[in-house]
């Protein structure tokens, strides 16, 4: 009996004739994965749009860009972008030809009558690939006209403007054009069915993969156009914009990830970056005896809890809301120098060990120094806090002040740094660009400009570094400020253990235990008590069922009052610490308001419920006090909460993290039958470290 040929070969022979629209036709499939970056950057989109074999004369394109000795910089070389306009033009030409055999050839009509579906979907492909080209010739268009100026580094300080209100109605032109070629794709790639071709498993898998994030893409470009205003006015494109820049020092935590330090003002005109450095805060208040900020108290109602006096532009970021600590430092900033800026920019070492792994080790002549994203850190604490890089300060920048002198080097490497930047070529530029997008949304940037629309936008990106204040769903968001007068934070564990128990009207009732391990591996600079001001955030119409843990303000053990049992102080288990904290107690602590014990021992007091329920924060409640912490000790806290129904769907918890912590989540929610019934009670634990974006967890 002979052997049927496999319906691939049949289906071969008999369109033999229709090889080249069908090949053409085919390989627009595997040039579909790249079309998603197309519209991800108009800049870019020539080389990342072409990486998955796609028709020839699209390859080609590829090809031209991505030579061995080509920059990035060749996207807007005038010789590339003419053979690549000749590649999309015969591309295009190729596509419509196949269309047109498809549609109007006898043949193929016969062969249509036998696989309708088939010729159907290579048709609508055929058609997508004709949109691709054109959307190529108007990104080459726009190309030829940006070339001029985006040749050289982005960011110099030239006298010629990199950004100009022309250039941004010619990217709103580009936008409004690319727009009906993807509605035409979105409406085209519905005629696809993937089932009936014949490619492989992974071709339909990443052709799947594109066509359904089609209509999020044309969604995203068509709000670029309401943004261009809007991006002109963050660059300073009709007028000069000015933000005010601080560094947050992570080892001493606070609210919006670290002590902020160093300030300066970053200036942008027309996209372009003036010099900048950093100052360091330290003579312009805490050493200026007649600073503006002396005597200031901070403002209500952190002034319940903020123990060190003459509040000011260091102190500033006192809430976890980056916006609302954003608006205390302009505030402050404009008090104390009478300059009224357009924004503020807070960055952490986190991020900038991420652009050196993108711009490469920086050198320091002046100091024989090589810093690299592994040892930045340490290089910057060696010369903040220890006494021999504070000398080796004094003697490169020929000071005789050690406090002066101690954010010398820092102030030198931002230098290095932003000249650094400020002359990157193109696809370094890209590079940071797309890791500073990542660092607003884990916090490790944080931007806050005066601009509503752009704040707006933020907002709605995640990358605003805002307290969520949604009454849909339970929340959870941990906040600590160590005002010890220390760098211990960075030998700080914090570990949180929350079980939530579901019932059957949709409230849920947390129990949580967070433990604080401070095992101070390595010297610390100050005072090495660790004193943490915890805010625990929840939804607004929470009930506090019990606590514990808290500072009471009433004295226990130490400090003249009796030797504090070894090991286990409170003999619950909540203060486990070594045996020298029998004697001494709580130890030597920075001055603080009102303070009984200035410049002496502090005893260690009895701990209770939380101190502070008075909430800082719009819809949120808040269970909140001190929590203190000898050296080399752990202490456990624990709340105890519920929170009624918030939805009429599944249960949903959004735990945010706290910029520059690492927390460790261990989270158990136990479900009623009539809130996760898919859960047949078994409940769902989740065991992480939060070290990125914000955690949402739904029971389903």
């Amino acid at each position: 009996m002979p052997v049927a040929e496999p319906e691939a070969v049949k289906i071969e022979s008999r369109i033999a004739r229709y090889r080249k629209p069908l090949a053409i036709a085919l390989l627009i499939v595997l040039f579909i994965p790249g079309l998603l970056l197309i519209f991800e950057e108009l800049n870019a989109c020539m080389i990342y749009s072409y990486t998955h074999n796609g028709v020839a004369h699209l390859l080609q394109v590829k090809a031209i860009f991505s030579s061995a000795q080509a920059h990035s910089t060749g996207l807007l070389d005038v010789k590339k972008l003419q053979l690549a306009q000749q590649e999309f033009v015969v591309a295009q030409s190729d596509f419509e030809q196949s269309v047109a055999m498809l549609q109007h050839d006898a043949a193929a009509g016969v062969a249509a009558q036998v696989w309708p579906q088939q010729l159907h979907s290579l048709e609508a492909l055929a058609k997508i690939g004709i949109e691709v080209a054109a959307c190529g010739q108007v990104l080459v268009k726009t190309a030829f006209v940006l070339a001029p100026t985006f040749r050289g580094p982005l960011l110099n300080d030239s006298q010629q403007p990199l950004v100009t209100p022309a250039m941004l109605v010619l990217m709103a032109n580009t936008i409004q054009s690319l727009l009906p070629h993807l509605a035409t794709i979105q409406t085209l790639s519905q005629s696809v069915s993937l089932n009936t071709l014949p490619i492989s498993a992974e071709q339909r898998q990443q052709l799947t993969i594109v066509l359904q994030a089609i209509p999020q893409v044309r969604a995203e470009l068509s709000q670029g156009t309401s943004l261009v205003d809007a991006v002109g006015w963050l660059l300073g494109v009709n007028e000069a914009r000015t933000l005010l820049v601080q560094t947050m020092d992570r080892s001493e935590l606070r609210p919006t990830g670290g002590f902020t330090g160093q300030f300066g003002e970053l200036q942008i005109s027309g996209g372009r970056i003036a010099p900048f450095t950093l100052k360091d805060i330290g003579p312009f208040e805490e050493r200026n005896p007649t600073a503006p900020n002396m005597g200031k108290l901070a403002p209500m109602p952190y002034r319940l809890w903020w123990p060190i006096p003459n509040w000011g532009l260091r102190d500033s970021n006192l809430s976890a809301d980056f916006p609302t600590s954003a608006r205390l430092a302009l505030d402050a900033y404009k008090y104390e120098f009478g300059h009224q800026v357009d924004g503020l920019i807070l960055f952490s070492p986190v991020f900038i060990g991420r652009v050196l792994q993108i711009t490469g080790p920086l050198t320091l002549p002046a100091y024989h120094e090589t810093i690299t994203a592994q040892n930045l850190e340490e290089r910057l604490h060696y010369y903040q806090l220890d006494n021999d890089g504070i000398r080796k300060e004094e003697i490169v920048e020929h000071v005789d002040d050690p406090l002066q002198a101690r954010k010398l080097f820092a102030a030198m490497l931002s230098r290095t740094l932003m000249d650094h930047v400020r002359h990157a070529p193109a696809d370094e530029f890209i590079g940071l660009a797309r890791e500073t997008l990542t660092a607003l949304k884990t916090k490790d940037v944080q931007l806050y400009v005066t601009n509503p629309q752009i704040e707006a936008l933020l907002l709605d990106m995640g990358a605003a570094a805002a307290m969520d204040r949604s009454l849909t769903h339970d929340g959870l968001y941990v906040v600590q400020a160590n005002v010890s007068a220390s760098k211990a934070s960075q030998y700080v564990r914090t570990i949180m253990h929350d079980e939530v128990t579901l019932d059957a009207q949709g409230g849920a009732t947390h129990n949580l235990q967070l433990h604080l391990v401070y095992n101070q591996l390595g010297p610390v600079y100050g005072l090495d008590t660790y004193r943490d001001y915890i805010r625990v955030y929840v939804p607004p119409n929470s009930t506090f069922l019990a606590g514990d843990g808290f500072d009471s303000g009433q004295p226990f053990c130490g400090a003249g009052y009796g030797p504090c049992p070894l090991n286990d102080i409170y003999g619950n288990g909540d203060l486990l610490c070594a045996d020298g904290v029998s004697r001494i107690g709580a130890g030597p602590a920075t001055t603080m308001l009102n303070d009984p014990y200035a410049g002496l021992n502090h005893p260690l007091n009895k701990v209770g419920a939380p101190t502070n329920f008075v909430s800082d924060e719009a819809q949120r409640a808040m269970f909140s006090g001190w929590v203190v912490i000898p050296k080399n000790c752990s202490m456990t806290v624990t709340l105890s909460w519920h929170v009624p129904a918030l939805s009429s769907g599944p249960y949903t918890l959004l735990v945010q993290r706290q910029s520059s912590t690492f927390p460790e989540l261990d989270l158990t929610i136990l479900p009623s039958a009539a809130n996760c019934g898919t859960l047949n009670g078994a409940g769902k634990h989740i065991d992480l470290v939060m070290d990125g974006q914000d955690k949402s967890f739904e029971c389903k």
